[in-house]
């Protein structure tokens, strides 16, 4: 089974056999102001001299404005000049610099200086992958990194929630995590006020804004850049005296809870169960909302593995994206048209008024909800543990096996059998 600790090191070694030089963002993607260097990112090296570089930029969506830097850096010294890449080498601080007796052999073997194959791993679909992979000619490989991390990540959760009941009373309607809402997560501050317009934030269990222990959401509304509309920052207004920092699990909640999953323990040694915990739907706030993308984190996989029927808000098509993977979804019980709905604000009134509907249900109706829902929730789960693994492994395999002929890179060398058991086992 691919852990995420030592992914890279596992492609290095077992996929590309040691002669692509594989860069890679250990500790995912930060902006940058300064040059890419050892503190973020990692360049696993061949023992020998190579014509091929890959960079798996995998871990978070590709944008623009911060990708590029990375992309720049990974790009050099394409196109250059032999005398300005000599310049430019020279300008670079001494850790970063090439030794003049290597610079002299690689100007005079310029394959080795200008690769032949630059490769760009992602983790999504969008026309800006297109985009970038054809200004920068590089080849692109795809692969559901996220799918492969929620696998590891949660592999424990099968042992935990094999026999979790679907149908009972629960202490609250839902559950959902905000924990940054500004920029390209300022969607979220309007999905709270939807919830408070709907009078249905009380029956849920919502955290909201608690990257930091100071309010941060009023920010946004006074972001020239923000991407909220006008519209929405009127609704935003209307009840701006109620919204408020939210707290479910910690006061102060860091990047890395995002694969975290509330369970419902006696955490606090009370004798009481932790009842943010017993929610029935989970709406998943994915980090992609405002691009056109086709992209998912394990956030989706949470209530998957916890036995809960979710509402997804992402960016449009992201719904049908899962279940190209072989999931169920639930437009048997909801509405699920908002999955194509391209205008942001519409989309999340559809998806908020979905999630009014169920709320204002009497409880012997919701409890006929979750019937109904049951066996969409049991197979998901078992889907995840089981099949989901494999699908993901062989869509890996056969786009490496799509990349190397395309670039004409021999791959006989590799047991794509051996290496299928390994990733599925």
């Amino acid at each position: 089974m691919l852990q995420v600790d030592h992914v890279y090191e596992f492609f290095y070694k077992s996929l590309f056999k040691n002669d692509f030089e594989v860069w890679s963002c250990l500790n995912g993607v930060i902006e940058l102001t300064d040059n890419i260097g050892p503190t973020n990112t990692q360049v696993l090296m061949p023992g020998h001299r190579t014509t091929k570089k890959i960079f798996f930029y995998d871990q978070e969506p590709i944008l623009p404005d911060i990708t590029e830097i990375y992309l720049d850096a990974f790009n050099w010294p394409s196109g250059l000049t032999a005398d300005e890449v000599v310049q430019s080498n020279r300008q670079k601080a001494p850790e970063f610099s090439v030794p003049d007796n290597i610079m002299e052999f690689l100007l005079k073997h310029p394959k080795y200086l200008y690769k032949e194959n630059s490769i760009l791993v992602t983790s999504e679909m969008s026309p800006l992958v297109n985009d970038l992979v054809k200004k920068y000619n590089f080849n692109n490989l795809y692969y559901f990194f996220h799918g492969f991390a929620a696998l590891d990540w949660y592999r424990g959760f099968y042992a935990l929630n094999y026999n979790k009941p679907v149908v009972k009373q629960y202490k609250r309607d839902y559950v959902s995590f905000n924990r940054l809402i500004t920029n390209d997560r300022a969607y979220r501050i309007y999905f709270m006020a939807k919830l408070i317009e709907y009078d249905i934030l009380h029956q849920g269990s919502v955290s909201f804004d608690v990257s930091s222990e100071t309010d941060t959401w009023c920010d946004e509304l006074n972001n020239p850049h923000t991407k909220l509309t006008r519209k929405e920052q009127e609704t935003i207004k209307k009840v701006a005296h109620v919204i408020k920092r939210l707290v479910v699990d910690s006061s102060v909640v860091p990047g890395s809870a995002s694969a975290d999953i509330l369970r419902n323990t006696n955490i606090f040694e009370t004798g009481e169960f932790f009842p943010e915990a017993d929610c029935f739907w989970h709406i998943v706030t994915e980090t992609v909302f405002y691009y056109d993308k086709l992209h998912l984190t394990e956030k989706i996989f949470k209530p998957i593995v916890s036995k809960q029927p979710f509402m997804l808000v992402a960016a449009p098509g992201n719904l049908a994206y899962l279940k190209s993977y072989g999931f169920k979804t639930f437009d048997s019980i909801i509405d699920e048209s908002y999955d194509s709905i391209t205008d942001n604000t519409d989309r999340i009134n559809h998806i908020t008024a979905q999630l009014n509907w169920y709320c204002n249900l009497s409880i012997k109706d919701k409890l006929d909800v979750a019937r109904a829902i049951e066996p969409i929730v049991e197979y998901n789960f078992h889907h995840f543990y089981n099949e989901f693994k494999s699908t993901i492994t062989n869509e890996l395999i056969s786009n490496c096996q799509t990349l190397f002929k395309e670039i004409n890179y021999d791959d006989s060398k590799i047991d794509y059998q051996i290496l299928l058991q390994a990733l599925i086992n």
